[in-house]
């Protein structure tokens, strides 16, 4: 029997015992009030019954066989977050960002004073403060009345400040309006180093152009990638500021030259061309610019009938010559000129760490093959005569300290002419070794 009818039940005995010691009248209104509350109850609890202290659990239908919790059907939905971008704001669909540029450094664009910089000091409504001077080697300015002020390593913008703040605070109510200028701006020592013509260390007039620089040392050298050139400035607190020039680029595409603001105590780098770094590099548009060495120096070894022993000659010809280049430059009775079928070229291969050798034939090389008419390099060597050639490779077994650059290779040929005859008066004799 369901718990409502035993409530109403219950109710029911109540009222008739209560009509039965009272009025039958009472006792009627009482049941029909009872029944009313009863009914009334029933419905509240069969439509929500959470509101029901005594409501039971009903079965599940299979329907829904997961019931939903009480606390799911009391909280309130959740509101939906705003969105991240506006419509208005969101870029269209069509949209490509621009391709990232690298920006210079504004940092390494900044003048720092230094010894030697003249400076103009102009102080509004206030003249005995005004002057002009040079930054001396304590690295201070004279400021009249106010005294001494160290300035190495600031910027014109700061000396402002600074002179302003102190005048400010020691002689004025408030702090003036300052105006400071570079007059004369200190010369330029630099340092060179990489493939130049003369690495070394330079003192230049302000605002030269890195172009001029190069060009002041002799331009750089045929193994020099201009796509590097490394600008490195020390700064007072240690750190080291990097930069890289390419005037490759703009010199292909006929744009502008990067201008780089040079200053004192700066190192120029020039960068060598590494290996397999060659695809895209114009060398023969190179060669042809002002920008590396105008000439180069080929040695000639052959020998010399006349005085029985070996001819040495250097030879200068522009940057960029072939093999052909050369010989064009000999008398036409030199012996490179007769002896086509025995022409040989030494070489360091920094790359391979050694001296490497490759014959040369002059008639195919008149005749179109480009193999034999090989680009020369600064410093390389064409040797005339087998025998001569075997010569200088036995040499090369005899000496104490192997060849590791192009100057040790360099220094060995300017003494072949001595090693050989050395070798010679100790018996190891003239062309032992064959090519």
């Amino acid at each position: 029997m369901d718990w409502r009818h035993q409530l109403k039940i219950s109710y029911l005995a109540i009222a008739l015992n209560m009509a039965s010691r009272s009025s039958y009248f009472l006792g009627a209104i009482l049941f029909g009030l009872v029944n009313s509350l009863g009914f009334a109850g029933a419905c509240l609890a069969q439509s929500d019954p959470l509101r029901d202290p005594m409501s039971l659990p009903q079965p599940q239908s299979p329907e829904n066989p997961n019931p939903t919790s009480s606390d799911e059907l009391s909280s309130p939905s959740l509101t939906p977050q705003s969105p991240t971008f506006r419509q208005e704001d969101l870029p269209p669909r069509t949209y490509d960002p621009p391709v990232y540029q690298e920006r210079d450094s504004k940092v390494f664009r900044t003048y720092q004073l230094d010894i030697g910089d003249g400076i103009s000091i102009i102080v509004q409504d206030f003249p005995e403060f005004s002057f002009a001077g040079v930054i001396g080697s304590d690295g201070n300015i004279f400021v009249p009345i106010l005294g001494k002020v160290p300035v190495i390593g600031l910027t014109i913008e700061e000396v402002e400040t600074k002179i302003a703040y102190e005048l400010g605070r020691l002689f004025l109510k408030e702090e003036p309006e300052v105006i400071a200028s570079l007059s004369t701006p200190r010369p330029i020592q630099l340092t060179l180093l990489g493939e130049i013509g003369r690495p070394g260390f330079y003192t230049l007039p302000s605002g030269t152009s890195i172009v001029s620089i190069l060009l002041s040392a002799g331009g750089a050298t045929p193994k020099a990638d201009l796509r590097s050139i490394i600008v490195r400035r020390p700064l007072l607190d240690g750190t080291i500021l990097e930069e890289k020039v390419d005037l490759y680029t703009p010199l292909l595409k006929g744009q502008k030259v990067p201008e780089v603001l040079l200053q004192g105590g700066d190192t120029v780098i020039v960068s060598k061309m590494e290996f397999g770094q060659e695809q895209g590099y114009d060398r023969g548009l190179i060669a042809r610019t002002n920008l590396v060495q105008p000439t180069i120096t080929v040695r000639v070894l052959s020998p010399n009938a006349a005085a029985s022993g070996i001819s040495l000659r250097n030879i200068t010809v522009p940057t960029n010559s072939t093999f052909l280049d050369v010989v064009a430059s000999l008398p036409s009775t030199d012996p490179i000129r007769v002896n086509f079928d025995e022409v040989a070229l030494l070489r360091f291969d920094p790359e391979k760490g050694r001296v490497v050798s490759q014959e040369l034939n002059p008639i195919g090389a008149v005749q179109g093959d480009l193999a034999q008419n090989v680009p020369l390099q600064d410093q390389d060597v064409i040797v005339i005569s087998r025998t001569l050639l075997g010569d200088i490779l036995a040499t090369f077994r005899t000496i104490t300290q192997p060849v590791r650059d192009v100057f040790g290779f360099s220094n060995f040929i300017l003494n072949v002419p001595d090693q050989i005859e050395r070798l010679g008066e100790g018996g190891g004799g003239r062309g032992r070794f064959g090519f």
